[in-house]
């Protein structure tokens, strides 16, 4: 089953960077954007079942985009072979998953030039839980 979340963290990485993502979210505050700034939150599936604690930070950069990082870790509080996900959506985007990993374990990325970030959590086969902001 690792091999399998790792599997799913290589391709969300890989479609993050083919996007500009580059593995990340950038942070708004209910959509007035500062110049920096960092937030943390734990994020939880619809059913409780699952949760994100995220951190990230942000700073504006010369293209007027933002560039950061966020890290955090996973925790799966049920044991029904579901994985828990941590969802992103920036510029306007919908949702993409960009981090999974079993229960415990701990997650960090950059990210560069993208603008109005969120995150959620989500469990495989749907349960996504309300988004940070």
């Amino acid at each position: 089953m690792a091999k399998v979340r790792s599997l799913i963290a290589a391709m969300a990485a890989a479609a993050a960077l083919t996007t500009g993502f580059a593995g990340s979210a950038v942070a708004a505050e209910q959509g007035s954007v500062s110049v920096q700034g960092s937030s943390c939150s734990t994020l939880w599936t619809s059913n409780g079942k699952g949760s994100v604690y995220v951190c990230w930070s942000w700073h504006k950069n010369s293209k007027g985009t933002y560039d950061g990082t966020y890290s955090g870790k996973f925790y799966d509080h049920a044991t029904d072979g579901k994985w828990v996900i941590l969802q992103a959506s920036w510029a306007g985007r919908g949702w993409t998953s960009v981090q999974t990993a079993a229960n415990g374990e701990s997650f960090s990325s950059d990210f560069y030039g993208i603008s109005g970030l969120n995150f959620r959590a989500c469990l495989t086969g749907g349960y996504c839980g309300s988004p940070a902001w």
